[in-house]
């Protein structure tokens, strides 16, 4: 299956497309796609499904039990294993009285509210309640993945971050100066 990026449903005759967008999909086997502009390689992506892997995934998921003991949470994903939400990766928004305020329920990037100023598990989720949680690390053995609610959706030179108070500069981008300006413009945009 090949389309133009530019034009989803018509190549136009002689027209060259700037982006071509090419999948090759073995169902149950392998998944690939390639990206290419003006005719080169710019991206490619592969995944197997013997290793495919939940890191990263975004899931509207149930809290299924707390553990005040633990200050943890264990939330149903639907992706087998249940997964494990510690206290310092709630993010605010789901505080007790933050819910529903975007004001208080927003954290600076990299300025994470320290775990002694942040309410017991106990008191900011209750059995049943639905969050949105993104997979950190898969789990081992009998253990579930880690989870947590601060997302971030990475592209190719930015990262949001929702509920954040900034947009992050990707890792990919490797020249400083280039970071540099990139997260100054960022900081003026409201």
């Amino acid at each position: 299956f090949i389309r133009a990026a530019d034009d989803p449903l018509v190549a136009h005759r002689g027209d060259k497309p700037k982006q071509l967008v090419i999948v090759n999909d073995v169902p149950g086997d392998e998944t690939r796609i390639a990206i290419l502009e003006q005719g080169k390689l710019m991206q490619f992506y592969s995944e197997r499904a013997a290793t495919s892997t939940n890191v990263g995934s975004i899931y509207k998921a149930r809290v299924v039990n707390v553990e005040p003991a633990i200050q943890a949470a264990f939330v149903d994903f639907g992706e087998g294993a249940n997964g494990f939400l510690h206290i310092s990766d709630l993010h605010p928004k789901y505080f007790p009285g933050n819910r529903g305020d975007s004001e208080k329920s927003v954290e600076k990037v990299g300025k994470k509210i320290p775990r002694r100023a942040r309410p017991l598990i106990q008191d900011a989720l209750k059995r049943g309640m639905e969050i949105t949680v993104q997979v950190l690390k898969e789990g081992l053995g009998s253990k579930g993945p880690t989870v947590t609610s601060y997302l971030s959706i990475p592209g190719r030179l930015l990262v949001m971050m929702p509920d954040m108070d900034n947009v992050g500069v990707s890792r990919k981008v490797d020249d400083e100066e280039g970071r540099r300006k990139m997260r100054k413009i960022l900081d003026s945009l409201k």
